[in-house]
């Protein structure tokens, strides 16, 4: 189990990093957005609890923080493969348990033997596959061509709130994103916009019932 959260303001991204505590305490690391320049910086990507003594050389105003907690699911646990993925100038910090057999299709499909689930539905993404094809769970913070994104399928969870906090966990005055929507971040008007559409490969907690 992992968690993504995000926020402007430096204190609400400690409260949030405290809610999701509980979702995994192997390695951590912290990013800051820069919206002036649409930039990413890795501020700190380590083993152990989460800590955030790198925040204090963070002066200035209007940076959006980001977080990941990580409980490996998969036998990468090295520094290697601590969120967020890196190809090129593109990022992905991912929540969620890929299932063995879409591992092996897409490596596969990519030429690419990396175990680390999270690097290749980064690569998966980056070529422009459909995420109809993923199964497990999913749910992401996406960087690329200075833009950051969210998504998830029906499975894995995700909150908001008006002021554009984020987290894998509920806090106070949030809401869930919708399921299967691409959501581009409008970090200037603090709001969430549906660009694109997918479906979730497979949900084992949705019943159809009949007549």
């Amino acid at each position: 189990m992992c968690a993504i959260f995000g926020s402007f303001n430096k204190n609400t991204f400690m409260e949030l990093a405290q809610l999701n505590s509980y979702r995994g305490q192997h390695s951590f690391s912290i990013s800051i957005y820069d919206p002036l320049i649409k930039g990413i910086q890795v501020l700190a990507k380590k083993e152990g609890e989460f800590e955030i003594s790198s925040l204090k050389q963070i002066t200035g105003a209007g940076f959006y923080f980001i977080g990941h907690i990580q409980a490996p699911t998969t036998d990468a646990k090295t520094i290697d493969y601590i969120h967020p993925s890196t190809i090129n100038d593109t990022r992905l910090w991912h929540n969620g348990i890929i299932k063995e057999d879409c591992i092996e299709m897409m490596q596969e499909k990519l030429g690419d033997t990396s175990p680390w689930d999270t690097h290749l539905l980064h690569r998966w993404i980056n070529s422009a596959r459909s995420l109809n094809d993923i199964d497990g769970t999913f749910s992401c913070l996406n960087y690329d061509k200075g833009v950051l994104y969210l998504f998830r399928n029906e499975i894995s969870p995700m909150y908001w709130d008006d002021e554009l906090n984020i987290s894998s966990t509920r806090f106070p005055g949030s809401s869930k994103t919708s399921p299967n929507t691409l959501l581009e971040m409008d970090l200037t008007d603090k709001r969430l916009i549906k660009i694109g559409s997918f479906t979730t490969k497979e949900n084992p907690y949705y019943f159809e019932f009949g007549a």
